[in-house]
């Protein structure tokens, strides 16, 4: 059984009721791509976090009501499926949810309930997911996970009279964050009585500039000393990692697996098949998923799953599949990787090569001077259209280089 929720729909379009209980729409820009899918289906982060968060004894109805906040009589419900048939805390009978379909059977539970419960815990910093993942809208100003947490760092570390003078908030704003400190959360602070999207706003323009490692949109967004690396000039992903090309011991060194390289750098094309590799700084290296949940049919229809790639270098070294799914037939099946330049590698032929493993080193098709930043596509096809199953996740590892 599938969740009522549209497992597919991108989060940006999922109403969060996170700004003073009343719903609103987060869209991102339309050049944004998050490099994460996250549905809300069973064993993605999202969902993970969810059942966590329901399983607390810590999320009373109180929590469920006016916190997240559900509409009463959905919080009711599901405070009175967790606590079983006996109604009672802490007895034999209390249910632990393992999947969110369990929730979804819950009645008054339905499609907006699940997504104002995911809404919640990704902005409560329950789900794990990349700094450039949106993880709401509040008073009409969108945030990604690394914007929200310096905005809390600053909401919880400048002076008042900073907040008032530097920032530009008011003097009323500034005295309510610092009486609120220990501010937890972007939702707590957006919260706050006086807090408007002027004010929210204003500390998102306070801590702008990047520090190394967070997202990017062009050289002059980053602290400096600092450059915007891995943007896919031309593509849909806005966003690359804020970089320091200081130079570090050990860079361009040889290595392998029984000589492996110094701190802050990566062993990169040992992976490929040869002996030796090269030291290269650690952001040239990086692993990108899509929680996908995938239906495969018993069709011979080609299905395609996209993970997007961001703030490596310029061209790949190293290539590695992870895939995990489950198929009655999975030696019918036929893998393709197709790299952000188009470039097309046959990662495995089930008909004349069997049941595909679950890591695949991708030695051939993709040539070391394409594309590495953008979108990544694996191809499923399933050419005598027997069997059917899921594709639940699968990941792209990557080592990098410049041209």
């Amino acid at each position: 059984m599938t969740s009522n929720l549209m497992r597919y729909l991108p989060l940006s379009l999922l109403p969060l009721m996170l700004s003073c209980g009343v719903a609103s729409e987060e869209t991102a820009p339309a050049a944004v791509m998050t490099t994460q899918a996250q549905a809300l289906a069973t064993g993605t982060p999202a969902s993970t976090g969810v059942l966590a968060f329901l399983n607390s004894r810590s999320t009373t109805l109180a929590v469920l009501d006016f916190e997240v906040p559900l509409n009463a009589l959905t919080a009711q419900a599901i405070i009175a499926d967790r606590n079983g048939p006996d109604g009672v805390e802490f007895t034999a009978d209390d249910r632990h949810y393992v999947s969110i379909d369990q929730v979804d059977a819950i009645p008054q539970v339905g499609p907006a309930a699940l997504a104002t419960l995911e809404g919640y815990v990704r902005a409560t910093g329950r789900v794990e997911m990349p700094l450039d993942e949106q993880v709401g809208t509040f008073h009409g100003v969108a945030f990604n996970l690394a914007e929200a947490r310096r905005v809390v760092a600053a909401a919880n570390t400048v002076s008042q009279a900073a907040l008032q003078s530097t920032v530009g908030l008011s003097a009323n704003q500034a005295q309510a964050i610092v009486a609120a400190r220990r501010i937890d959360h972007i939702v707590e602070l957006s919260r706050l009585a006086v807090m408007n999207g002027a004010a929210l706003q204003a500390l998102k323009n306070h801590v702008a500039l990047a520090p190394d490692g967070d997202p990017c949109t062009g050289p002059a967004t980053c602290q400096a000393g600092l450059s915007c690396e891995g943007r896919a000039f031309g593509g849909p992903i806005a966003y690359g990692r804020c970089r320091s090309n200081l130079p570090i011991p050990g860079d361009s060194d040889s290595c392998s697996v029984m000589r492996p390289c110094q701190t802050g750098l990566v062993c990169s094309g040992s992976e490929s098949g040869s002996p030796e590799g090269i030291c290269r700084p650690a952001w040239m290296a990086g692993t990108f998923t899509n929680y996908s949940d995938l239906a495969l049919p018993g069709s011979t229809a080609q299905l395609v799953s996209v993970v997007g790639v961001v703030g490596l270098a310029t061209v790949p070294e190293d290539i590695t599949v992870v895939i995990d799914l489950l198929h009655s037939s999975s030696s019918n099946l036929v893998l393709t990787l197709e790299d952000p330049g188009g470039e097309t590698a046959l990662l495995w032929n089930g008909p004349t090569e069997g049941r595909p493993p679950s890591r695949i080193p991708v030695t051939r098709g993709i040539p070391r001077d394409g594309t590495i930043n953008g979108k990544w596509k694996l191809h499923i096809s399933n050419p005598a259209g027997i069997g059917s199953g899921t594709l639940r996740e699968w990941s792209v590892k990557l080592t990098s280089r410049w041209d």
